[in-house]
């Protein structure tokens, strides 16, 4: 912990240095560069950043609306926005600020194991940007400068800049669907659903939890999860998780090292059909090569429904192979999804991890005023449609 906090102020106190001038010319001509080229990425991408808001009826006390805020961005030409699933989903109005005009947007799906939904807004502002996702599997290494655009409070869509300090496929005794990137930037309220761009101007994550506050940090979704997500809310409204009816436990030994073995094989179903046993050592499923279980739940998360996947395992010594069918997952198999409705340890001694959002209560008279387009400057009609 104290290494952590050591990095991160050695890092803020070179920006300062150089910042005041006080190390040599060449360095500064360096960080004038950086700094112009951070501006650059910050001007070519804050119009696809919006902030997000959500109206719950009757939510709040005394029977009021309960508004939580968030942060979303443009993935579309069409008005699609992403943002974080647990400030929207169940919302019963929801609209977006974009350059201070409001716009009514419907969610047109979430989903709870990521923490993403993707939002229609229903009158597409005419002057904004949207960010591409990217199927690339390539994740940030630590050390690499990322740019973190958020619409936090009232204010317009501002930069946070930071180091990506790591990939982590688990957090406590949490399994994430695949490898987060975590920064050193805190997700503090309303900033949930904020793109983590890289100094190229790449999409590379959405920030979806924070991490306690003793750590200063966060975690992203990568671009490439966000992608499989975006696509099945598109189409679909939900989450199509493909199923091959196995389940895996983690086996060490001296002579072998860690290994992951095939635990359970549930009866009738794709796996048991290919002819996998319990007791396989599992070596790749589909591209991946397999040495812990966390790089099971990232093979599986990108299976789809009707393909076919190759498995790899080791029984007895010899390496057999097996082409097994994707299934849909059963409604009765449910995914482990992190928890974010509190920021506490719920009296575990286990730190949880917390989807940043904001929340309040408002008036009906407050949010009409909102949903109708006025809030922020007057001088600029909304282009929303009743």
């Amino acid at each position: 912990m104290a290494s952590l906090f050591y990095t991160r102020w050695v890092y803020l106190a070179f920006l300062g240095l150089c910042l005041f001038g006080l190390v040599e010319a060449q360095d500064e001509g360096d960080f004038l560069s950086l700094q112009r080229r951070i501006q650059e990425v910050y001007e070519e991408n804050r119009d696809a950043v919006v902030r997000v808001s959500a109206a719950f009826e009757n939510a709040g006390e005394g029977g009021k609306t309960r508004v939580d805020i968030g942060t979303g961005f443009f993935i579309s030409r069409d008005g699609h926005v992403m943002t974080n699933a647990n400030s929207t989903s169940g919302a019963d109005r929801i609209w977006i600020v974009h350059r201070e005009i409001s716009y009514a947007a419907e969610m047109l799906g979430g989903d709870s194991y990521t923490n993403i939904s993707l939002l229609r807004v229903l009158s597409i502002p005419s002057n904004f940007r949207f960010l591409h996702l990217t199927d690339s599997p390539e994740l940030p290494i630590a050390g690499t400068m990322v740019l973190r655009i958020s619409a936090l409070l009232e204010f317009k869509p501002s930069p946070s800049l930071g180091l990506v300090t790591g990939t982590e496929s688990r957090f406590g005794s949490n399994i994430f669907p695949v490898p987060y990137i975590r920064t050193d930037i805190p997700g503090g309220p309303g900033e949930g659903g904020s793109p983590l761009l890289d100094l190229n101007g790449k999409l590379v994550g959405i920030l979806v939890y924070a991490l306690p506050v003793e750590v200063q940090g966060s975690y992203s979704l990568p671009a490439r999860a966000a992608l499989r997500i975006r696509d099945d809310l598109h189409f679909s409204g939900k989450i199509n998780y493909g199923w091959i009816g196995i389940e895996v436990e983690p086996l060490s030994s001296r002579k072998e090292g860690s290994q992951v073995v095939i635990e359970k094989v549930t009866s009738e179903t794709p796996a048991e059909e290919a002819g996998l046993l319990s007791g396989d050592v599992l070596v790749a499923l589909g591209d991946s090569e397999i040495r812990d279980v966390s790089d099971v739940s990232e093979a599986v998360f990108y299976l789809r429904e009707n393909q076919f996947v190759g498995v790899r395992v080791r029984r007895d010594g010899e390496l057999l192979d097996f082409t097994v069918p994707v299934i849909a997952r059963p409604e009765d198999e449910p995914l482990r999804r992190l928890s974010f409705e509190e920021p506490n340890d719920r009296g575990t001694g286990e730190a949880v991890l917390e989807a940043p959002l904001l929340r309040n209560e408002k008036g009906e008279s407050e949010i009409d005023d909102v949903v109708s387009g006025k809030e922020g400057n007057n001088d600029r009609e909304s282009t929303e449609e009743d």
